[in-house]
């Protein structure tokens, strides 16, 4: 940030400053512009090491290019800005070969000098070539940042060039050349670049009250971070209390409650709105013993508590001399889902590190640590592992099964309770005066203070980071030594609370396996089956077949790894105290009786209040989650915090308090068996399910008469025809065909199994959901009827669950697992079709949505078929899925197909590109955004709009995509304000007017109107902010189905807020889906502050610049 002839210059680090922290910006610009007495603190040596490394990379990359060219080369480096922005656009329009150092500008604050500017061919408004940005970075890894800086210099040269750069190249530490494309972050830049200037011309109008200091992720980077500190301090911000989030700052400050002190203050007994009353206590308690020690920089305090039986200190085992301590270390920032680096273990041989310095390394450091620990349990009986809180036991979950190996050694420790998690201990017995409850604050009590330049997790990071780009070892020894004090402080602390734990307390008793033995025969025994078949499938295996069988493995295993989070979280929330429950939106805590049990039916019910809180539970089955005992919510009302409970007769009586938390994993044998059944297929060579084969080797569709490779669809034909001809010719093979919305895909996939039946084949259909199976079975009837013809079908359904019975003409309902003999057709879940009676069953299986399909369960189902037609698409919802799986066994079959394009190849399936339910305006967006440009809208689609009258709402306009703005703060799954903007737009609707496609006119109706939400906590708000039948619900309710009208309620207000992470939130496939239900216009109402959420990664940019690119088309 500088003056340039008066003119404030803006580049792509102060860019990246301000998307990190506002306030830094404000800093920046008071001490560079207004020219404030301020200093930040100065870079350290190695900050200086990185930059001197990075110029001899960037010039070691100049003289390859300059070795490698045939023409003109021009060096700028060191020009200033005005004549070096001339040299640079006389050379682009002479179309010299490469330009290093030219200086980019638009004329008015934005500038930028790139790397390189190299020559490519294309048309510009330069000629017949244009101009690529290439940059050179230190770093492994693509980041966030580098995006930003690339696609800031792809707008200011499109200015230039009249033409966006074709590639945006990167040259990585390593020599590696990693390529993106500007249009994933262009909106995102843009929105960031006006707020960035609109926020410094402020700053100029009025210094002194532009921003204040907020924390943020930025912070331990940041050199302001000690004035801050300093002005939180005197400030007495609430963020100082411990374990405060933003959603209880945003209500106590609507309450009037400021600062530290005044929570400290408030009287025992009082309520604030959206707090709960125990959680406002806990948060007044420790503000008061916080406050108590302000004055006194080295005074400390502690109070015990009491949080009840088999709680706190009662969690504490006896010591044992083979006790670990224990702490990793691992970087969220490395390529490919982050890497943990390293583990480091304290016990009584000393200290021992387990390093992993790149991806591959990885998996041997967690079985070296794993081998290490099972020996030392197995040496002591009462030995436990401690340490301080779950990180640790996360990633090893984590790693368990991203590697396939040490499952069945961690699966012991577990069920052992062999883990002791410290932090629990210190959260549930002890109160402390401290602003945070890290291990570094909380060994306040117990040692001196630590010294080293590796201070915090954080740190380590940083640090790490650091020696990714400089290969120092010194680096890594500083790591090391932090990693090592903190398995001594660990070690320290349990020793300290064995000091404070009252002596009449129990020593916590070492768990002994009390799994039914019956149930560990079996676990015991399909885990030495996954170990056999491994063994069979991988050992021995020609080298270019070890990839396909290591995957056909990991899928036999696929279902025991993806249960085990369910079991894993509900064994957690058994150790989880009332106030962390409330806070779980997948539980409902704090649950009070309410009166004596009563009947219900052959079950005894029990009514229940329970405090505010945000809760996905619906009616259905449940938990209680302490005793895991099965119980139902018969009924919920969330607005009168109101639940009603049920349990059979002959279980134990419902308790007068509990929290509910959800029921546990289905019963997934059957697909097991049929994964098992192929894998053993492929272990001995017999090419029982040559589809599956064909699928899983990425093989192209075999079609008779067909050169490999060709375009399914040849010229001349339509899709339809296509189609039919590509299902007639498929020959145990697998064809896709992709469908975005509104493009006619149960249309298309009804015509085909209608050819197949006529050819005498019998077809099965399966799906994930039953809605989806019954839409297309209805869809298949619609077929038949037009086409005059009469066929024999059957689905397996439940009896008790008629709103999924298809009840057709043709296609009736069948209750149990027998297949009538003269079956057409045979629809089902994958649980029908994975039976082993039905090997074989049908010539041709139809799988839709097949995007929410894993690849295991499309193997278990397609062990019925001789070919396979995949009816779906990959850019709408995904799969549902919890355990982290190695390789690529977690993928959807889509995604394991595709390898992430967003439109098929032609010689791999069809893809139906026009839509009938979208206006051209919001087809367009679609189009642009999630399908490359490929989806058209039909021509009788532009007449759809609405008719406004006078004064309507300002979200209304007539067709197209709109971006509503609404403020909030301090939201997570859920906005009042929000709701409240819906409910006024829903409303004003219901005496607005619209015209479909077919040209006619009629009012809006409560069924032209879909209300949608990422939140089920949000979508009970809406639903009871609205009238009974209005349509409001979660995208996964809605897929399928369309209105005239959709309003998109986000909910979240900021980065801090985000639940789930930006993947979800962010989701393009989740927005994809829901915008595109709308015939005429699709409404996003969101808080402006989730256009501007930091990114730490490629992939989360990507995702964020799709809702700015919302914003930008919405305006």
């Amino acid at each position: 940030m500088r003056l340039n002839s008066g003119q404030v210059l803006l580049s792509a680090s102060d860019l990246n400053t301000f998307l990190g922290c506002r306030h830094a910006t404000t800093l920046d610009f008071r001490r560079s512009i207004l020219g404030e007495p301020l200093e930040p603190a100065a870079g350290d040596e190695g900050q200086l090491l990185v930059q001197r490394r990075g110029d001899e990379h960037e010039r070691q990359h100049f003289e390859e290019l300059r070795a490698a060219a045939t023409g003109e080369v021009v060096w700028l480096r060191d020009r200033a800005l005005d004549p070096g922005l001339r040299l640079t656009e006389e050379a682009m329009r002479r179309g010299v070969q490469l330009i290093f150092q030219g200086v980019l500008a638009d004329g008015g604050a934005w500038h930028g000098y790139a790397d390189f500017l190299v020559k490519v061919a294309g048309h510009s408004a330069l000629g017949p070539w244009a101009y690529e940005v290439h940059d050179t970075k230190l770093a492994r890894s693509l980041k966030a940042k580098f995006a930003i800086q690339l696609a800031l210099y792809a707008d200011l040269l499109t200015r230039t060039q009249g033409t966006e750069p074709p590639a945006l190249r990167v040259v990585l530490g390593d020599g590696t050349m990693a390529t993106l494309q500007a249009r994933d972050y262009r909106y995102y830049v843009r929105h960031a670049m006006r707020r960035l200037e609109t926020a410094v011309a402020h700053t100029g109008q009025d210094p002194g009250s532009a921003t204040a200091p907020e924390p943020c992720a930025a912070c331990s980077e940041c050199g302001w971070q000690e004035r801050c500190d300093t002005e939180w301090e005197a400030a007495d911000h609430l963020h100082r209390v411990a374990n405060i989030r933003s959603s209880q700052i945003a209500s106590l400050r609507e309450a009037g409650v400021s600062t530290l002190a005044a929570l400290a203050a408030l009287p025992e007994g009082i309520r604030v709105p959206g707090i709960a009353p125990e959680v406002l206590e806990r948060l007044r308690g420790q503000a008061a013993l916080q406050d108590a020690v302000r004055e006194d920089p080295e005074a400390r305090r502690h109070v015990l508590l009491d949080p009840g039986p088999g709680r706190g200190f009662a969690r504490l085992p006896r010591p044992d001399p083979q006790d670990l301590f224990f702490d990793m270390e691992g970087d969220p920032l490395y390529p490919d889902g982050g890497l943990e680096y390293l583990f480091g273990v304290e016990g009584p041989e000393g200290f021992r590190a387990f390093w992993a310095l790149e991806a591959a390394e990885e998996k041997r450091a967690f079985e070296e640590f794993m081998d290490h620990a099972v020996m030392a349990m197995a040496a002591s009986p009462g030995a436990r592992i401690y340490h301080y809180n779950h990180y640790e036991t996360t990633a090893l979950k984590r790693l368990a099964q991203r590697h396939a190996t040490r499952e069945a050694e961690l699966d012991t420790l577990l069920r052992g309770q062999r883990f002791v998690d410290l932090y629990v201990i210190v959260r549930e017995a002890l109160r402390i005066s401290e602003p945070r409850y890290s291990l570094k604050n909380v060994e306040r009590f117990y040692r001196p203070a630590r010294d080293g330049e590796v201070g915090t997790a954080g740190d380590s990071i940083v640090a790490f980071e650091r020696w990714l780009e400089l290969r120092d070892q010194g680096i890594l020894d500083g790591i090391e030594a932090y990693n090592r004090d903190d398995c001594v402080s660990t070690r320290e602390l349990r020793d300290w609370l064995l000091t404070l734990r009252p002596e009449s307390l129990p020593w916590a008793g070492l768990v002994r396996d009390e799994e039914d033995p019956e149930r560990k025969a079996r676990r015991e025994a399909e885990e030495a089956d996954a170990a056999a078949i491994r063994t069979q499938l991988v050992e021995g295996a020609p080298e270019a077949e070890r990839p396909y069988r290591e995957l056909v493995a990991h899928l036999a295993a696929f279902h025991r790894r993806e249960q085990k989070p369910g079991w894993w979280a509900m064994f957690d929330r058994q150790n989880r105290d009332t106030e962390e429950l409330i806070e779980d939106a997948e539980c409902l805590g704090g649950l009070e009786a309410m009166g004596e049990p009563f009947p219900i039916a052959r079950s005894i019910a029990r009514e229940y209040r329970f405090p505010r809180q945000d809760t996905k539970l619906r009616p259905g089955p449940a938990m209680d989650a302490a005793t895991l005992e099965p119980l139902a919510i018969d009924r919920l009302d969330a607005n009168a915090r109101r639940v009603v409970l049920k349990r059979g007769r002959n279980k134990e009586p419902l308790p007068d308090r509990l929290s509910v938390a959800p029921g546990g994993p289905l019963d997934d044998k059957v697909l097991r068996a049929a994964v098992r059944r192929f894998a053993d297929s492929v272990a001995a060579g017999e090419a029982r399910f040559p589809a599956l084969e064909a699928l899983l080797r990425r093989e192209a569709p075999r079609l008779i008469g067909r050169v490999p490779g060709e375009a399914v669809r040849r010229p001349g034909e339509t899709t339809l025809e296509a189609a039919v001809a590509a299902c007639r010719d498929l020959k145990d093979s697998h064809l896709f065909v992709q469908g975005p919305p509104g493009t006619g895909k149960t249309w298309t996939a009804s015509r085909m199994i209608l050819d197949a039946i006529g050819r005498g084949l019998r077809v099965g259909v399966s799906a994930l959901s039953h809605k989806a199976i019954v839409n297309l079975l209805r869809g298949v009837e619609a077929a038949a009827r037009e086409a005059g013809v009469t066929i024999r079908g059957y689905k397996k359904s439940d009896p008790d669950s008629p709103e999924n019975h298809v009840a057709g003409t043709m296609i009736t309902d069948i209750f149990d697992n027998a297949v009538p003999a003269d079956f057409q057709l045979i629809a089902g879940t994958a649980w029908l079709f994975a039976r082993e009676d039905n090997e074989g069953l049908v010539d041709l299986l139809f799988v839709d949505e097949a995007g929410q399909v894993s690849l295991a369960n499309l193997v278990a189902t397609g062990t019925a078929a001789r070919s396979i037609v995949l009816v779906g698409d990959q850019m709408q919802l995904g799969q549902p899925i919890q355990g982290s799986h190695p390789g690529e066994s977690g993928l959807s079959v889509l995604e394991y197909l595709l390898q992430g394009a967003a439109v098929v190849p032609p010689e791999w399936g069809l893809f139906l590109g026009e839509s009938y339910r979208m206006h051209p305006a919001l087809c367009a967006w679609v189009s642009e955004a999630i399908y490359d440009g490929s989806l058209t809208a039909h021509a009788s689609c532009d007449r759809q709009e609405l008719l406004l009258g006078d004064g309507c709402h300002p979200a209304l306009v007539p067709h197209g995509l709109k971006f509503r703005e609404v403020a909030h703060e301090g939201c997570s799954q859920r906005s009042d304000e929000e709701v409240a903007e819906v409910a006024a737009i829903w409303h004003d609707l219901m005496r607005q007017c619209w015209r479909d496609r077919q040209g006619r006119e009629r009012p809006v109706t409560v069924e032209d109107v879909l209300v949608v939400a990422p939140w089920n906590v949000q979508v009970n708000a809406l639903r009871a902010a609205l009238p009974p039948e209005a349509r409001v619900g979660t995208v996964d309710r809605f897929q399928g189905q369309e209105a005239a009208v959709v309003l998109v309620s986000m909910a979240t207000s900021a980065a801090g807020d985000i639940p789930r992470g930006i993947p979800f939130l962010f989701s393009r496939e989740r927005l994809n889906v829901a915008v595109s239900r709308a015939h005429c216009l699709a409404v996003v109402l969101a808080s402006p502050r989730l256009l501007e959420v930091p990114c730490a990664t490629v992939e989360d940019l990507r995702l964020v610049n799709t809702l700015c690119h919302v914003h930008a088309a919405g305006q």
